[in-house]
């Protein structure tokens, strides 16, 4: 017989909530359990509505997770260089870069990154230039903003980073992610500890999978 429909992840009808009462226009909704907002985002700036965008928000992976977002009205180009991703989704940034941060939330990240990402493409639209900078695509602006978040440089250090930040547990006789050849405990154990503390395993070894994924 048919399936029964999935249900709706734990906590999605407070987000649905939260959302709603934030932007008005957004509308939940969930399909075959997997949840949604869709309809007009308002672009803000210093409390004046400078443009509306309608966009899809879609929550595969879990509500805890960043969801995909779609521009869905038709008015930005899907190319590498407008900061679309294959398939339609929108590029606000590096996707773990937010969780790396350690301070991720639904209504943070539609107040900051996604809101940034649509006042770019209105600017755009209009001839001027990208408000807020732009790393480097593909694998060479991966590495920058890796690096940012975790307070080192340089691939192989980053990809020692990410690695040590996705074991269960750090060992302080191990060798300094750094490459200095000392142990941990004697060199950037402070650094270790902070960076444990906020990031994840499973974000790590996912930040990790997407440089190995580039040649």
């Amino acid at each position: 017989g048919r399936q029964a429909p999935r249900p709706a992840p734990t906590g999605w009808a407070e987000l649905a909530r939260a959302a709603e009462a934030a932007y008005p226009d957004l509308r939940a909704m969930v399909v075959d359990g997997r949840p949604s907002l869709r309809g007009s985002f308002p672009v803000v700036h210093e409390s004046e509505e400078l443009d509306r965008f309608v966009i899809q928000v879609d929550f595969p992976n879990g509500i805890a997770k960043l969801p995909a977002i779609r521009e869905i009205g038709g008015r930005i180009p899907r190319t590498a260089d407008r900061h679309v991703f294959v398939g339609g989704p929108i590029c606000t940034e590096v996707p773990e870069l937010t969780l790396l941060r350690g301070d991720y939330s639904l209504l943070s990240y539609l107040e900051g990154p996604v809101r940034n990402y649509f006042l770019g493409q209105s600017l755009v639209e209009r001839g001027e230039p990208w408000p807020f900078g732009e790393r480097d695509h593909n694998k060479a602006g991966l590495v920058d903003a890796y690096g940012e978040v975790l307070g080192v440089s340089g691939e192989q250090t980053i990809r020692r980073y990410l690695d040590l930040l996705g074991h269960r547990k750090i060992k302080p006789h191990w060798p300094c992610p750094c490459g200095s050849g000392s142990q941990i405990r004697h060199c950037h154990r402070a650094d270790v500890q902070r960076l444990q503390a906020k990031v994840s395993r499973a974000i790590a070894r996912q930040a990790l999978g997407r440089l190995d994924s580039y040649p």
